[in-house]
């Protein structure tokens, strides 16, 4: 019984075979019949392919690649990346400090301060985000839109709580664009064993995207910079007040000696003495106090002047920039197999119907 259950397979299969070769057979001879169309019609793709390779803008990339160094400067940025898990709205415990700054470099937050700072593109002056709209060709996106499609930002525009309704939508709209990473301008990766950043601005416009990758760049710099020095600078702040105290106290006791002195007019009795004596004293603590808060408060300003951000630049973007082009081979060979094919398919179902 096995024995004739494979033979049936073995038919089986021999009769498939014959039937993939004879629609081999049927495909060639249908093309042989139509050659000359066929023939034209790749053609035709194969220049379609081309005509759209060569007409297309070409792109630039401008690269930014960084890298976070590994000195005590770099450990208190990875400590105060520890921090910013709330920040990002993700659990602190699973992310790393790399994982941490790329998912701070692509925020609304690094990405809105970017966009209303003032750059210069094309020797022009202006907010990038106005920059943005002439080169993403945003008034044509929101042609429908009465309110934005005309709309350009203010320069006396800060930040969003300077923003009007018009201006507000309009903003949401390019930060929506802007930090979804499957349409955005942006791109931002590191290398696991290495540790090196790379930040990518790509657009057709090379001078804007040189200029956008640079402010990005600075404006999570600065970032990095406050976070890693609001510890201190809080503290700053708390011996400057402390200091400011212990000044006024001392000039009251200062001010007591010397009352104590007219008063007396230089004839001391006993009680008196024990009363210069106690503000004598007390001017010294105080004077100490003071010495020795004000030596902390320099030490703090020193601290912070000299700390940064941990993260060393070693690759700019500057012009010019080699053009991403599309490849007019690649596309003209293209085009000629995907209109062959095509009309191959054509021609096949016209033979069957």
């Amino acid at each position: 019984m096995e024995n004739f259950e494979e033979l049936l397979d073995e038919k089986d299969d021999q009769i498939t075979l014959k039937q993939v070769i004879n629609k081999l057979k049927d495909a060639f001879n249908l093309i042989r019949k139509n050659f000359i169309k066929f023939i034209l019609v790749s053609f035709l793709g194969l220049t379609a392919g081309f005509i759209f390779a060569y007409i297309s803008i070409p792109s630039y990339s401008a690269k930014v690649k960084f890298l976070m160094k590994e000195s005590s400067g770099g450990s208190g940025l990875l400590n105060s990346l520890g921090s910013l898990g709330s920040l990002l709205g993700g659990g602190g415990a699973t992310s790393s400090p790399l994982d941490r700054t790329v998912a701070i470099l692509g925020s609304e937050k690094i990405i809105g301060d970017a966009l209303f700072k003032t750059g210069i593109v094309d020797n022009k002056s202006d907010l990038i985000i106005n920059h943005l709209i002439r080169v993403l060709e945003y008034h044509q996106k929101w042609e429908e839109d009465t309110l934005i499609n005309k709309l350009f930002f203010n320069k006396k525009i800060v930040g969003i709580n300077d923003l009007n309704k018009a201006e507000s939508k309009a903003l949401r709209n390019i930060l929506a664009d802007l930090t979804n990473d499957k349409v955005s301008i942006i791109k931002r990766s590191y290398e696991k064993k290495s540790g090196v950043f790379e930040l990518i601005i790509n657009t057709n416009n090379e001078s804007f995207s040189i200029e956008f990758s640079k402010v990005l760049y600075k404006e999570l710099e600065l970032f990095m910079y406050n976070q890693s020095i609001s510890a201190s600078g809080k503290n700053v702040i708390i011996f400057t007040n402390k200091i400011d105290s212990i000044k006024s106290a001392l000039n009251n006791v200062q001010n007591a000696l010397a009352r104590n002195s007219d008063r007396t007019l230089g004839l001391l009795m006993q009680e008196d003495k024990v009363e210069l004596k106690k503000l004598m004293m007390k001017e010294q603590v105080l004077t100490l106090m003071y010495g020795e808060a004000q030596k902390n408060l320099e030490t703090l300003k020193f601290v912070n002047e000299s700390t940064n951000t941990g993260f060393e630049v070693i690759e700019y973007p500057f012009s010019p920039i080699k053009p991403n082009v599309k490849n007019k081979i690649f596309y003209s060979i293209f085009g000629f197999i995907l209109f062959g094919f095509l009309y191959f398919i054509f021609i096949y179902v016209r033979s069957r119907l």
